[in-house]
């Protein structure tokens, strides 16, 4: 499929064309369904699963998933015995098998199974971790059934376990996953035809295109099934930690490198005061999850210094493009100086919200173009995107803080396919919207413990080189030239 075919890019996207506009906002067809409720396996159930992620991670995947089973099964053995002395239609059987579950889970059975989860030294040594936190659920039954202490490098298997688990498509999220939903139908809360619990009973040996996305929906919807705890309060002690006992260090990615002139003396000021802005930003995080007010206080500022370094370049400060330094100075200028009066979370939500549709805006712009541009990779902007929340569900503002008939004109002009392909993202530098600034002053944070945070850059970030898509514009503008004046023969890749 193409973008001029149907809704859907070749890569299964929504298009441009496929959202729903209204005014100037386009949104996704998934994020108009009513009463939507979010959840998060990155923030909310991971965690809750963090018994079956270190043992996901460790063994081989058939070896995980029967030593699980064993517990799914020990839980199934006590229905079955209370069936025995009961209506066999009504009988189930505590089994919320997330931490916060457990906790909650009657002592015989919670010691029951974590008796045929510890049957080895080694799966003991694989949930050694687990006894890092003070503040895990049911701490005392897992001290006894582990029979050790933790040490400092359980830190290590722990951030393994977790990395591997992080996306929630994942093969190894997707086993924790099917374990908890698992637990659940064998403690008789929940039914599926019996086509479908025969696939779960082959699980993995079987089409895993067709049985992981079922997996991966069912154990979702059990966010609203009464009998399962919906109390976050664990996770949300679980990132704390993680963020207060373990260091932060940038995901490495690999970019152009860029050599810049020579650097004015002043510089040195400058980024003295941007180390210093660093450190500040530091101290103040409180929390890994996002904070729009944080975030956008602190990028627009190091996005400005950053705007500022580029001025004092040698032979810059008088050319046009300082001018558009200028501009997004004042510009970041009065957006902090609103925001902060306002000082509103929804408005300061919403300016983050507009950095990442207009990320997604210009991707499904470029992605099925036979010509890429090279000035902006598009898989960056994918991943800015999604980073928050996943694409089908974060719509697109088209006319938020700056209108402009700009596209209009290019329309007339007949040169829309280079108004699509150059000027929205970089319009986003000089506007100073949250795409470019997280892109710019943030890194991704490599600790996985830390839910792929940002953390601020000491230097500047290298973007892909301009040179080349400069040259296609400005072969352009001498073939319009020669048009209207002929003939002027010459362009830049004339050979």
């Amino acid at each position: 499929m193409t973008k001029r075919n149907g809704r859907y890019t070749s890569s299964g996207r929504t298009n441009i064309a496929g959202h729903n506009q209204k005014g100037s906002r386009l949104t996704p067809p998934l994020a108009t369904l009513p009463n939507l409720e979010f959840q998060s396996w990155k923030d909310d159930r991971l965690p809750e699963m963090l018994w079956a992620a270190l043992i996901v991670s460790r063994f081989d995947q058939m070896t995980a998933l029967l030593l699980m089973a064993q517990s799914i099964e020990f839980l199934g053995e006590k229905r079955v015995e209370l069936e025995s002395n009961g209506d066999k239609s009504s009988v189930s059987i505590d089994c919320d098998v997330t931490h916060t579950g457990l906790s909650q889970m009657d002592s015989e059975l919670l010691h029951g199974f974590l008796s045929e989860l510890t049957p080895t030294e080694k799966s003991r040594l694989v949930l050694r971790p687990l006894l890092l936190f003070d503040d895990l659920p049911a701490r005392e039954a897992w001290v006894e059934a582990l029979k050790m202490e933790p040490e400092t490098s359980d830190w290590n298997n722990l951030m393994h376990a977790v990395a591997l688990a992080l996306d929630h498509q994942s093969q190894e999220a997707t086993d924790c996953r099917f374990i908890r939903l698992m637990a659940v139908i064998a403690g008789g809360l929940l039914h599926v035809p019996k086509q479908m619990l025969d696939e779960y009973l082959a699980y993995p040996n079987v089409n895993l295109r067709k049985v992981r996305p079922s997996i991966r929906a069912n154990e979702m919807a059990m966010g609203g099934m009464s009998g399962l705890t919906t109390n976050h309060e664990w996770s949300a002690k679980f990132w704390a930690q993680c963020l207060r006992d373990t260091e932060c260090w940038p995901l490495p990615i690999e970019v152009a490198s860029i050599k810049g002139p020579k650097i004015k003396p002043t510089l040195s000021r400058v980024q003295e005061v941007k180390i210093l802005l660093v450190d500040h930003c530091n101290r103040m995080r409180t929390s890994s999850a996002v904070d729009a007010r944080y975030d956008t206080v602190f990028g627009i500022g190091l996005y400005s210094l950053n705007l500022i370094e580029d001025l004092l370049r040698v032979d810059m400060s008088n050319t046009v493009s300082a001018r558009f330094c200028l501009r997004s100075l004042v510009e970041n200028l009065i957006t902090l100086a609103y925001l902060a009066h306002k000082d509103d979370m929804q408005l300061w939500q919403s300016y983050r919200v507009f950095g990442a549709g207009q990320a997604k805006l210009q991707y499904l712009k470029l992605e099925d173009e036979t010509t890429k541009p090279t000035y902006v990779n598009v898989d960056t902007l994918q991943r800015l995107a999604n980073e928050d929340v996943w694409e089908e569900f974060l719509p697109i503002e088209l006319g938020h803080w700056e209108k402009s008939n700009i596209r209009k004109m290019s329309e007339e002009a007949g040169v829309k396919d280079i108004y699509d392909r150059y000027y929205g993202w970089t319009s986003n530098y000089s506007h100073g919207h949250w795409g470019a600034i997280r892109d710019t002053v943030f890194d991704t944070c490599g600790n996985p413990l830390h839910r792929l945070h940002r953390i601020p850059r000491t230097s500047p970030h290298s973007l892909p080189d301009v040179v080349p898509d400069a040259i296609v514009c400005i072969d352009m503008t001498l073939k319009i030239i020669s048009r209207c004046y002929p003939d002027f023969p010459h362009t830049i890749l004339a050979k």
